[in-house]
């Protein structure tokens, strides 16, 4: 699959455990039921590789990348917000096996690129594998992809 379009929407997250797998769970969807797509877009199921294999080798072209991933807002399970990277604090970063944020490659980006992050506070991410999101986070992936989709086009503008 090609990266080189202006805008990315990136889901990020690990299937196997619960509701870490929202943002692949968004990604799977849109794609199943043919949502519209403004703008030259590529929707990304980036799992936990996002990070090193794709922020790490960006494109020219990028413009705007929106990452849809869950997010400790402390808020009811699910939850969704739009953040900025600078609102996702080091504490409340996901970080990865090898203790790398998810985050972490995207702030060498975000002087030349747009970089929106769609949050959803989780319910459950178990410690043992768990393929199926909360009932809770699975009802609010609409939703996900309509705030998605309205951030798009406003960054479009």
């Amino acid at each position: 699959m090609s990266y080189n379009h202006e805008n990315l929407i990136v889901g990020c997250g690990n299937i196997l455990f619960g509701d870490d797998g929202f943002g692949p769970k968004v990604i799977e969807y849109m794609k199943k039921n043919n949502v519209e797509i403004p703008g030259d877009t590529c929707l990304i199921d980036g799992g936990t590789s996002a990070p090193h294999y794709i922020f790490t080798l960006p494109q020219d072209k990028w413009k705007n990348i929106i990452i849809i991933d869950i997010a400790l807002l402390n808020k009811k399970p699910g939850t969704i917000e739009v953040l900025n990277l600078n609102q996702v604090k080091e504490e409340d970063r996901y970080m990865d096996i090898h203790g790398i944020s998810a985050t972490y490659p995207l702030h060498d980006l975000e002087d030349r690129i747009n970089i929106q992050i769609v949050g959803c506070q989780p319910e459950n991410v178990p410690q043992d594998m768990d393929l199926e999101l909360t009932e809770t986070l699975n009802a609010s992936i609409p939703e996900a992809v309509e705030i998605t989709i309205k951030l798009l086009n406003k960054m479009l503008k």
